[in-house]
């Protein structure tokens, strides 16, 4: 019998595996967790009790963040991966999941995938986008006889989050760039262009001491319950932050107010059309939701 200290790695039917060191105990939740509402999830750093190999989690530590979508805790890393082509790109998506990232404050990183499909004209398109915002992108390709060591380096000493559409190549790349991991990797329909979703359940994988890495299932649809309050959406979005105090009113919301710094520099070309009309309709459908 020992105490430990460790991090919940997998949840499945009701256990929840926590890894410490290179054990992995199986354990179950208290029952005063049930009472308080809270439930440990992936990422969590918890104390167990261990009994014959078997696991009582006591305590969970504080969490410096807490993703909804997917449910997991203590990420200081996303990487958002999105092909341009096969299937097309989908940037309603990708903007809501860097809404969602820069809510919860974690550094960010844009991995387009696919990048044997597409032109060097198209590839300059989206990457001016958003590292003209101030993203980290990168165009990687797992039909490359090599790895990609630039995007390998950025998940050295972090705990990451992969998160991305059906059909982005999330598991292929992890598969990629960790080959001794068993990262499920699937297929494009032909007749739809859309991933098969292979990502069944939440795991977080140990890839070396320091260096844990998620996989997600995919989504072609994401909505918008991370948010408490719709400012959180103007301030989230970082050219918006970055130069909303140049507008005439504090609480401008960049939408029909005179004297609006975004819709200047929009109009200049400074911030990109996609993204302004990607900002109005999140907002809208934020004030639709609020509505019902």
């Amino acid at each position: 019998m020992s105490d430990k200290t460790g991090i919940i790695t997998k949840i499945q039917r009701e256990l929840f595996y926590v890894s410490i060191g290179n054990n992995v105990y199986p354990s179950k939740a208290k029952g005063n967790f049930r009472n308080k509402k809270i439930t440990p999830v992936v990422g969590d750093k918890v104390d167990i009790h261990v009994e014959n190999g078997l696991g009582f989690i006591l305590k969970i530590h504080p969490r410096s963040v807490l993703l909804h979508r997917p449910e997991v805790s203590n990420v200081d890393k996303c990487f958002v991966l999105s092909s341009i082509k096969s299937p097309n790109i989908n940037l309603m998506l990708l903007d809501k999941y860097l809404l969602m990232i820069e809510k919860n404050n974690i550094d960010c990183v844009i991995v387009f995938n696919k990048s044997d499909l597409v032109s060097d004209d198209e590839k300059k398109i989206f990457a001016d986008i958003y590292r003209n915002i101030g993203y980290k992108v990168i165009f990687n390709s797992n039909e490359s006889s090599h790895v990609n060591e630039e995007l390998l380096k950025e998940f050295k000493n972090h705990i990451s989050c992969v998160i991305g559409p059906s059909g982005a190549g999330k598991s292929s790349t992890l598969k990629k760039l960790f080959p001794n991991e068993n990262f499920v990797s699937g297929k494009i329909s032909e007749k739809t262009q859309r991933g098969k979703q292979t990502t069944r359940h939440i795991e977080i994988k140990m890839v070396d001491e320091n260096t844990y890495v998620l996989d997600t299932p995919g989504f072609s649809s994401f909505d918008l319950s991370f948010l408490k309050d719709k400012s959180e959406i103007k301030n989230n979005f970082l050219e918006f932050r970055k130069n909303s105090s140049k507008c005439k009113f504090n609480n401008c919301e960049h939408i029909n107010e005179p004297k609006c710094e975004i819709k200047k520099l929009l109009e200049s070309g400074e911030i990109s059309k996609s993204r302004y009309d990607n900002y109005l309709k999140i907002v809208e459908e934020y004030e639709k939701i609020r509505r019902y």
